[in-house]
Formats: C-alpha cells, sequence, structure tokens
C-alpha cells in the first residue's frame, strides 16, 4: 500500500461530516405556553448547573435538548446550541442537568465512520428571572 491508497477514505470521512452536520444541534422540547417573550441573545444566557445556583427567582420558559458526535464535538459546542435556543425564546439563562457522553473507543471510531453511538447529550430547563433584565439589556445592546 502507498501513503495515496488512503486519500480517499479520509477525504470520504470529511465529505460524511460535513453532509451530517457534525456539531452541536439543539432543539427545544417544551415549551411554557404562559410566557411570551421577547429574544434576547446567547451571551445573556449563564449557564447553572443546579436551580440552587440561580440568583434571582425565576420562570421556567423551555425544556431544551441538545446533542453532538463526542468526536466532532466538546461541551463547549453542546453549551452553546442550549445558550441559543434559550435565547431564541427570551430566556435569560438555563439550568443543564450535567453533560453525558459515551468514551468507548470503539464507539467513538464507530461515529468516525458513520455511526451514531458516540454522543454528547444535554439537557437543560430555560429560564426568565424578572429581576435580571438590565443585565440581559446590557449584554445584548448592539446584537
Amino acid at each position: 500500500m502507498k501513503a495515496g491508497d488512503f486519500a480517499l477514505p479520509i477525504n470520504a470521512i470529511a465529505l460524511l461530516c460535513t453532509l451530517t452536520a457534525c456539531g452541536a444541534r439543539a432543539h427545544i422540547d417544551a415549551r411554557n405556553p404562559a410566557l411570551t417573550l421577547a429574544p434576547t441573545c446567547a451571551d445573556a444566557v449563564p449557564v447553572y448547573s443546579s436551580s440552587a445556583d440561580v440568583p434571582y427567582d425565576y420562570y421556567e420558559v423551555a425544556l431544551i435538548t441538545a446533542e453532538g458526535n463526542s468526536v466532532y464535538t466538546g461541551n463547549g459546542d453542546v453549551l452553546k446550541s442550549v445558550r441559543k435556543q434559550a435565547a431564541s425564546v427570551g430566556a435569560n439563562g438555563v439550568v443543564v442537568d450535567p453533560l453525558h457522553a459515551t468514551h468507548a473507543t470503539v464507539k467513538i471510531l464507530g461515529a468516525v465512520v458513520g455511526g451514531k453511538d458516540a454522543e454528547r447529550k444535554a439537557r437543560a430547563v430555560a429560564i426568565w428571572m424578572p429581576s435580571d433584565t438590565a443585565r440581559v439589556r446590557e449584554a445584548c445592546s448592539g446584537k
């Protein structure tokens, strides 16, 4: 075998990754119908690891789930996607469950060749804190 013999499979993997959107994706699973808020910006959406860490009283706005392939997506990418979805529904914070990822080498290798079993997954509750609107206005000004 020559070095060039592996060019096609590597290019095919890169193309597969591009076509299947290897980045993190998040979507809203449920939304609080009693709250209709203006969208904010992702910069105004801090991440809290538990409801006890939230500094103000809040209302739950939406339930968000996110996932991304562990090979191509880090926890930061997943959280960025969650924050963006939360901002789209007017939230100014998210309470995130611990992020989960499979780490078995076999699963990661499977993901590289097109499997879907090496995933990072997150669940979060988008929240709205009425007392935190001044910070949000400042964080989102000009965006």
